[in-house]
């Protein structure tokens, strides 16, 4: 049992080498061949026959050397350039004509092959994601851009693809190769350095190939500064009675340390009755409360005005920022009503006897019962009773209608008493209700009857000492001259009006309408006491010196007379007489009126002569009026009621008629009027 070596010879080794695969990762691509023993070992030079395409050979890829591992019967070709992982390659070999071949270790040189599969081992390519925040110190609420740049076209890249626990960003849009993404980003609030990272899931995003991310990856953190650096803002003013409250805008709250004194708030009316502030408070999170010196009343005009003053506390925010200075802001009031309206005046014409009430809004309009509470008294004796009442709210006035007509010159009293049971009382909208009055003189504008004609002339009877004839006209100007609005002014000379500061030339009462197309608003040029021409503008149906909306009053005639003869001596007219006609929509109805004129002229009301021969000024407080000065305009608001003591007709006819003065009277000049109410003085 002894081994012998066989030293025998064996036949000669004629198989060729044959291709059996190959096989690339990135430029190193190995080809296998199937041989009985082994390869040679010499050195191949240059590319060895060997060539290497790409898409069905469409594009070569260089081969630079190749290298054979005789034992394990391969060729490695190292390629001029990496194989991508998503390339289709082929190989194939033609034997050169010269220098050293692929060959067995018995010299049989390998077959020749064209256009092999090669099979790609290259790892795809990894997708990655490079971003970039245009600003990394950014504030509360504050937007920047963040850039998103990807190694490779992506594909379904959106929100659901980002991370970011601290602020909200845009829905993101890619230029034209989708490798660079950009959106919009907006921190909410202040949180740690790891938070402040913008987050990317690859994952979630795919390439032009479908291939998927991996992992994901994050931003550089950034911070958020929240520190509050904007000042609080006056938002609404609000007033109820004597207590002021200010509503800031402000994203904290307001410093709730002490005010001193007015703390800078200031406080005006347009009644022009002083108003201060006693102390402020911060109250709640974004409010201060006002103290005023006295209580608002009900439908006064405030406004309010903030200065920070220069000692003291002032109104700041938590974070120190002081409140900006305003001036003049408007203040809501909701100070309630709670005032009662007043008898002003009580005019009979025949049957029909009108109360004025004097009440800052209006009565209620509820339908009264029966008399309503009012009785009349005659000094005849006669029996006179009250058949029905009627309000007329706006007018603010109450009608009654009496069971008999009242004679010319006859004097009536009248009495109220508020009805215990059944029917409405006399009441203003917010419900005070009027108080009782007793003996209260009416004024009895009924005109004497017409006397039937007389069989033979009569001498003529001497003229009455009341009223007083209505005073000359003044030249008047053409009547033909265009009056579109038919106010009997000439639009020329409407059309050269002065109105308050700031107003177009032609609107005197400075509505931004012009005068010459309003049939409720009428300018003409006085002749002044010294012969100088100065502009006068009359507004009917005046609310502040504008035409009450929807109003159908029309003026018919406005022209300046000459004063009469009797006029008293310490009455100064210098632009004599303002006399103008008005048209109503209701028959003795009452309406206001405004007359604009020059303060220059030195005049202190606007002064009517009643049927008693007495001249009052309506445009003061006692009989409801006011004077205002407005743009360097001095603005007279009067009311008159139609067929009452200072409508010259006398008639409640629907037309108005006055012979008034925009005059002076020293308030020294007394005199006892020829008929008031018990208790009652004129001045």
């Amino acid at each position: 049992a002894k081994p012998v070596a066989n030293n025998t010879p064996g036949p000669s080794d004629t198989t060729a080498p044959e291709f059996s695969s190959a096989a690339v990762n990135g430029s190193q691509l190995v080809l296998t061949y199937t041989e009985a023993n082994t390869l040679d070992p010499a050195a191949l030079a240059g590319n060895a026959g060997f060539t290497v395409n790409t898409a069905a050979g469409t594009a070569a890829i260089t081969v630079n050397s190749a290298v054979v591992n005789a034992a394990a019967k391969t060729v490695t070709l190292t390629l001029s350039r990496a194989v991508t992982s998503a390339e289709t390659v082929t190989v194939s070999y033609t034997k050169p004509t010269s220098g050293a071949v692929v060959q067995d270790a018995a010299g049989n040189d390998a077959v020749d092959f064209s256009s092999r599969e090669v099979t790609n081992n290259t790892p795809r390519d990894p997708l990655s994601v490079r971003i970039t925040i245009a600003d990394r110190a950014l504030t509360a609420d504050e937007t920047t851009t963040v850039t998103f740049f990807f190694t490779k076209p992506v594909n379904g890249f959106d929100t659901s693809d980002i991370l970011s626990p601290n602020g909200t960003l845009s829905t993101p849009t890619a230029n034209a190769e989708r490798t660079i993404w950009t959106a919009t980003f907006t921190p909410t609030a202040n949180v740690s350095a790891e938070a402040n990272a913008i987050r990317v899931d690859l994952a979630g995003v795919t390439d032009n190939a479908g291939n998927a991310g991996v992992g994901g990856v994050s931003s550089a953190n950034y911070s958020v500064d929240t520190r509050d650096t904007v000042a609080p803002v006056i938002s609404t003013a609000t007033v109820t009675g004597d207590q002021l409250v200010l509503t800031y805008t402000e994203a904290g709250t307001l410093n709730a340390a002490a005010l001193t004194g007015n703390a800078g708030f200031t406080v005006s009316s347009s009644t022009g009755t002083a108003i201060t502030v006693n102390s402020a408070r911060v109250n709640g999170a974004k409010t201060i409360t006002l103290t005023l010196s006295r209580a608002a009343a009900n439908g006064e005009t405030l406004s309010v005005s903030y200065a920070k003053p220069a000692t003291g506390n002032g109104v700041q925010d938590a974070a120190g920022n002081n409140a900006v200075d305003f001036s003049n802001q408007a203040i809501t009031n909701n100070t309630p009503d709670t005032t009662p309206p007043v008898i002003r005046t009580a005019t009979v014409n025949g049957d029909q006897l009108v109360l004025t009430y004097t009440e800052a809004n209006t009565l209620n309009g509820a339908a009264l019962t029966g008399n309503a509470g009012f009785t009349v008294s005659s000094s005849t004796g006669t029996a006179i009773a009250v058949n029905s009442a009627r309000v007329n709210g706006a007018d603010k006035t109450v009608t009654l209608t009496l069971s008999r007509a009242a004679a010319n010159g006859e004097k009536l009293t009248l009495s109220y008493t508020k009805p215990a049971t059944g029917g409405n009382a006399i009441q203003d909208a917010a419900g005070n209700a009027a108080a009782d009055l007793h003996n209260q003189p009416v004024g009895n504008v009924t005109p004497t009857p017409t006397p039937a004609p007389a069989p033979a002339p009569a001498p003529a009877p001497a003229a009455p000492a009341a009223p007083a004839p209505a005073p000359e006209p003044a030249p008047k100007t053409n009547p033909d001259a265009p009056n579109a609005d038919h106010d009997g002014v000439p639009d020329a000379q409407e059309n050269q009006a002065i109105g308050p500061k700031g107003s177009a030339i032609g609107d005197g009462n400075g509505d931004r309408i012009q005068d010459s197309t309003q049939a409720a608003v009428a300018s003409f040029s006085a002749k002044t006491s010294s012969g100088s021409d100065t502009s006068v503008t009359l507004v009917a149906d005046s609310q502040d010196g504008m035409t009450a909306s929807g109003s159908n009053t029309r003026i018919t005639s406005l022209e300046q007379r000459a004063a009469p003869a009797q006029t008293p001596r310490a009455l100064e007219t210098p632009i004599a007489l303002t006399s103008f006609k008005a048209t109503l929509e209701t028959a003795g109805s009452t309406k206001a009126f405004s007359l604009y004129v020059d303060p220059k002229i030195g005049v202190n009301g606007y002064w009517l002569q009643d049927h008693g021969g007495t001249w009052v000024n309506l445009a003061s407080s006692p009989y409801g009026g006011k004077m205002v000065m407005e743009g360097g305009r001095l603005r007279l608001d009067f009311s008159i009621q139609d067929g009452g003591p200072f409508d010259a007709d006398g008639q409640a006819n629907g037309v108005i008629t006055t012979f008034g003065a925009a005059a002076q009277m020293q308030l020294s000049i007394a005199g006892q009027a020829s008929d008031v109410a018990h208790g009652e003085f004129w001045i």
